[in-house]
């Protein structure tokens, strides 16, 4: 032992708490000498240390917000950065936002980081996986009382489900309330403006997967064709006068997993965050599935796996339909009946700021796989390299039958350019109306306009 070279033989082995350490010799609080790590330390050590590096990050992140705002008269909005964890979130509290991050799929490099040549996407349509998601856990970092933001957000090319991207996070913040979201990012091409093709994974300038939705995304979340969920949960992080220390012990159980400590001390039914607006306190004392007075009445928000086939649905003032098609019909009454591709995102979205059902304008976005002309998978689609492809980049477009209000209405296939390209016919069957959506349109837009 001890470096000794002594061979020893060790029998009958049980292991027991101890051999830690408290303070050591020559370590006092009072003149500062205590070492800020320490082998073998005991638990309220390193309680210690959490509570004086929470309040050194907290310290740092108001003196700075303050020095912006009063010293250089600094008259934006000031936050910090991402929440990590209960500590990060108490260390940003008394900022004016509070702000997260969060991707899809991020892809993984095996070898030398951001290798452009040598990295790894799985093929993870997002609606399948509704427990991994990100949307989960972005909703457990919001706190009380100050606006929330996600100012990156992606789900990378070239996954074949992209297109789930921006409708996804477009209604359920909306749903939730949250006061901005951006995807990172517009593009990283400072000097290519011109591109007509995807080279990145998170670039959206030419991903009409991504940028192809932002018309209806806008529609869903800025101009709020989705309403905020009528009813709230507050859920308090803090249980005791020693709120800090509560949240010490929930950062070394739970480390940066806000959604994991939301789920352990919410009590919450599995998937609250589909019917209500999720919110986190330091208040000492929780409130459970409070209806908030004056709420608007809830928009729909479903999200359901069968035999490993997902779907997503939203719907309200637009509606959103994202999944394996061959279950929209089961899972949406009726409103879309596809027959190809296998997996789209379908939008229906108005332009005129009316709930769909009495919009006069609606957009109809459609689209299932996108890839550049030339792009080159390996077999397993994981990955294509450095082998993007070039232009034209092309869509999966959408066969099936999509109901639209009541009335009469003329509807347009649109271009690339968002000029109109042909008529397409609008079908009446009794009193119900049908959009036949098809490839020969070659579009993944159709405008309706009511006559």
């Amino acid at each position: 032992f001890g470096g000794n070279d002594v061979p020893f033989y060790l029998a009958n082995v049980q292991l027991r708490p101890g051999g830690r350490t408290g303070l050591g010799e020559g370590e006092s609080a009072q003149n500062g000498s205590v070492t800020l790590y320490a082998d073998n330390e005991g638990p309220q050590r390193a309680i210690d240390r959490m509570r004086f590096l929470a309040k050194t990050e907290k310290s740092y992140f108001d003196d700075m917000r303050s020095f912006i705002r009063n010293d250089l008269g600094c008259k934006a909005l000031v936050t910090g950065t991402i929440v990590f964890g209960p500590l990060g979130l108490y260390a940003q509290s008394d900022m004016d936002f509070i702000d997260a991050h969060a991707y899809w799929q991020h892809p993984r490099f095996p070898g030398r980081p951001w290798d452009q040549g040598n990295w790894l996407i799985d093929q993870k349509p997002m609606v399948d996986y509704p427990v991994q998601s990100p949307l989960f856990r972005l909703a457990a970092q919001r706190l009380e009382g100050k606006p929330y933001t996600v100012s990156e957000y992606n789900h990378p090319a070239p996954l074949d489900s992209q297109a789930e991207c921006v409708p996804m996070i477009a209604s359920f913040g909306a749903a939730q309330d949250w006061d901005g979201i951006w995807l990172y990012t517009y593009s990283h091409s400072s000097d290519a403006w011109s591109r007509e093709s995807m080279n990145s994974f998170f670039d959206i300038d030419t991903n009409p997967a991504k940028w192809g939705f932002m018309r209806a995304g806008t529609a869903i979340f800025r101009d709020a064709a989705i309403k905020p969920f009528g009813g709230s949960l507050v859920v308090s992080l803090t249980k005791s006068v020693d709120s800090l220390t509560d949240l010490v012990n929930l950062h070394l159980g739970h480390d940066r997993d806000m959604w994991d400590v939301f789920a352990a001390i919410s009590e919450a039914p599995e998937q609250t965050e589909l019917s209500r607006r999720i919110y986190l306190s330091f208040s000492g004392k929780a409130e459970t599935a409070s209806q908030l007075k004056g709420g608007t009445a809830s928009p729909r928000l479903t999200w359901s796996v069968d035999e490993g086939r997902g779907v997503y649905m939203a719907g309200g003032g637009a509606g959103v339909l994202a999944g394996h098609t061959s279950r929209f019909t089961q899972v949406s009454e009726g409103y879309a009946r596809i027959s190809s591709p296998e997996y789209a995102v379908i939008t229906a979205t108005p332009l005129d700021g009316a709930p769909w059902p009495q919009s006069n304008k609606i957009l109809i976005t459609a689209c299932g796989r996108c890839e550049n002309t030339g792009m080159k998978f390996s077999k397993d689609r994981r990955t294509v390299g450095r082998e993007w492809g070039r232009a034209p980049v092309r869509i999966e477009t959408v066969d099936g039958t999509i109901m639209i209000p009541v009335g009469r209405w003329r509807c347009k296939a649109l271009g690339p350019d968002g000029a109109v390209k042909s008529d397409v016919p609008v079908r009446m069957v009794g009193e119900i109306n049908y959009v036949d959506m098809s490839p020969k349109y070659e579009t993944m837009w159709y405008l309706l306009k009511r006559l």
